[in-house]
């Protein structure tokens, strides 16, 4: 009987750690699996689309006219899922500025809008806090170094709104078929 009870404790012994590695296994397949989707999720957050459209031309939306987009009166990339619409400036020092534009395109003045940016690495990423300047909010230092800067933009329409968040690149390359940098594209050149 004791050889038996033996025989026994040793085959239950090794079914448990067969067990133990196959759950020790399945579970860092399991991390590995959700840092992936994790890395994923980041990345859409910080704009890094994969998709072709997405990657190259760092739009965030499909162009219902075709591949065009209507683009901001200034030369911006116009953002209209917040009223009053946005449009994004990336100055010749590379701040930001925001316009806040009416129905007809026209600049109005801020009221108590908050917008905030995060972009650049993600590793290292660099916060921008937007203050009124002139007939809009200026960004207190640049957009990352780079032609092609992910970012985050983070606008509080109102105090009691939502915040809207809009994921896109900053790709500072000059369009080759329209007057305006690639983050601000209106000609869809990639669809065609």
């Amino acid at each position: 009987m004791n050889k038996n009870h033996s025989k026994s404790s040793i085959h239950t012994t090794l079914f448990t750690i067969a067990l133990a590695a196959l759950i020790s296994a399945g579970c860092s397949r399991e991390r590995t699996d959700s840092h992936a989707s994790h890395d994923h999720d980041h990345d859409s957050t910080h704009g890094h689309s994969h998709d072709d459209e997405n990657h190259a031309h760092g739009e965030d939306a499909d162009h219902p006219d075709g591949g065009k987009s209507e683009g901001g009166p200034n030369g911006g990339r116009l953002i209209t899922s917040v009223d009053p619409a946005i449009e994004f400036i990336v100055e010749d020092d590379r701040s930001i500025r925001i316009l806040f534009l009416d129905a007809e395109r026209n600049i109005v003045s801020p009221s108590t809008q908050a917008i905030s940016l995060v972009g650049g690495e993600r590793t290292n990423p660099t916060t921008l806090a937007f203050l009124p300047n002139g007939n809009g909010l200026l960004s207190d230092k640049p957009v990352p170094e780079g032609t092609m800067v992910p970012v985050v933009l983070q606008i509080k329409p109102s105090p009691s709104a939502d915040t809207v968040r809009e994921k896109f690149n900053v790709n500072l390359s000059e369009c080759p078929t329209c007057d305006y940098q690639e983050y601000a594209c209106v000609c869809g050149h990639d669809e065609h």
